[in-house]
């Protein structure tokens, strides 16, 4: 019986250093920093204010996070949550 090999795959790519991608990582950054800063926020207290929605994380890590700018959507609202920042989440 002959067996035929089938062609491997392609390699996915990794999108995660393509140019789109840093921009708006830059923005989601932006955004909390910003939103840090016009309440007066430290990361300690951003920290502090995410534990009382259950979102246990050291300072370091949230300070991480936030320098990196890659972080998912989620910790993103959830950092608006915490901040107060009313995001508008349905299409009316």
């Amino acid at each position: 019986m002959n067996v035929m090999k089938r062609a491997a795959p392609p390699k996915p790519k990794a999108r995660k250093n393509t140019e789109v991608n840093v921009v708006f990582e830059d923005k989601a950054k932006d955004m909390v920093r910003d939103a840090m800063k016009a309440q007066g926020v430290t990361v300690d207290q951003l920290t502090e204010r995410l534990a009382l929605i259950g979102v246990e994380m050291s300072s370091g890590g949230v300070a991480n996070k936030i320098s990196r700018g890659g972080f998912s959507s989620a910790f993103l609202l959830q950092c608006m949550d915490a901040l107060g920042v009313e995001v508008i989440t349905k299409f009316q």
